[in-house]
């Protein structure tokens, strides 16, 4: 019999700063690009709007990884979604991650997925911007105003020197209290936009984090050295940007072949592994570039891999909750066959 801590979203938020989650997700790329990963692509359950039975208009992943190194453990996030959450005052996602001991298999804990869901999102755009948007970005574009759209301005102002953030969303009092909120919190200006044009046009990142299916930033708004980043779990973007563009990084390729912006591209047979640049594990390990040139278009779509979840599950469980006596125990007992 072992003792399983029971972590909560509070305790996590207390030690996972931004800038500690974005070093987390440099970390865990750094280890995929070393082989010192395992991690199966995402299960999906959807029990979406589509579907003749159940229609609830949400879905669940399912996502397992062991994460070798200094970190050695395993462990999955159930995380799910849900349109029409944010009308019943619940939040649009949550999660929970169990780590396991990697040789026994034991659980070690069950703690709050949906605060490291949430930053480690942003924090996945942070370490995008740092290797593939020019140094001098200043113009930030976000094309969704909720959890996502502030997680995300974070981490890119951790690594870039931005001086004014363009939001815009279908709700435009969502935009007024993003500018309210973000504007003194990151100490630049936040201009809320009517139009997504407006918001693209000129900007030097635009990152896209909305549960829309449908193109929300075109081609044509895109500058010379523009980076874009589709964080959504659908298509987001114009189709001509992710084949037009001068580099095309992935997160990973099975999981962006799965789920995500590149899909309708990909089952249409207009987009094959060979037209991606380079995953980010391998362009953080230094074995492909990230950007070279000041005028490079690039675009990038994060789709989220549960290596980054258990990655920084891990790492937050053995600094900071492995020995806490304080924590909430329960007895979890396995048996011999």
């Amino acid at each position: 019999m072992n003792h399983v801590k029971m972590i909560s979203k509070e305790q996590v938020q207390k030690v996972l700063t931004m800038k500690k989650s974005i070093e987390l997700v440099e970390k865990v790329y750094d280890a995929h690009g070393r082989d010192q990963i395992l991690m199966p692509a995402k299960i999906t359950l959807d029990t979406g709007e589509g579907n003749d039975w159940p229609p609830y208009g949400g879905s669940y992943n399912a996502m397992p990884a062991y994460i070798g190194g200094d970190v050695d453990i395993s462990g999955i996030k159930w995380v799910w979604g849900f349109n029409d959450n944010r009308a019943k005052g619940i939040p649009y996602i949550g999660g929970v991650i169990i780590l396991n001991e990697a040789r026994t298999g034991e659980v070690l804990a069950i703690m709050d997925g949906s605060y490291i869901t949430d930053i480690r999102t942003g924090a996945s755009a942070g370490v995008a911007a740092r290797y593939l948007a020019r140094k001098d970005a200043k113009v930030l574009a976000i094309i969704g105003a909720g959890v996502q759209g502030k997680m995300n301005a974070r981490a890119v102002c951790e690594e870039l020197p931005i001086e004014e953030i363009r939001v815009a969303d279908i709700r435009p009092e969502a935009c007024e209290a993003y500018a309210e909120e973000m504007g003194p919190e990151l100490q630049v200006k936040v201009t809320p936009c009517a139009t997504n044009e407006e918001a693209c046009k000129g900007a030097d990142v635009i990152i896209t984090v909305t549960i829309a299916d449908e193109p929300l930033v075109m081609w044509d708004w895109l500058k010379p050295g523009c980076t874009v980043l589709s964080l959504g779990s659908f298509q987001e973007l114009d189709e001509e940007i992710p084949l037009k563009s001068d580099k095309l990084v992935v997160d990973n390729w099975a999981q962006n072949a799965h789920r995500g912006e590149l899909v309708k591209l990909v089952h249409a047979g207009r987009l094959t592994e060979e037209q991606v640049h380079a995953e980010m594990p391998e362009i953080v390990v230094g074995e492909k570039p990230g950007r070279e040139k000041d005028e490079e278009i690039i675009c990038a779509c994060i789709i989220g891999m549960g290596s980054t979840d258990i990655g920084t599950a891990g790492v937050l469980y053995k600094e900071f909750f492995s020995g806490d006596e304080k924590l909430p125990e329960f007895a979890f007992r396995t048996y011999d066959k």
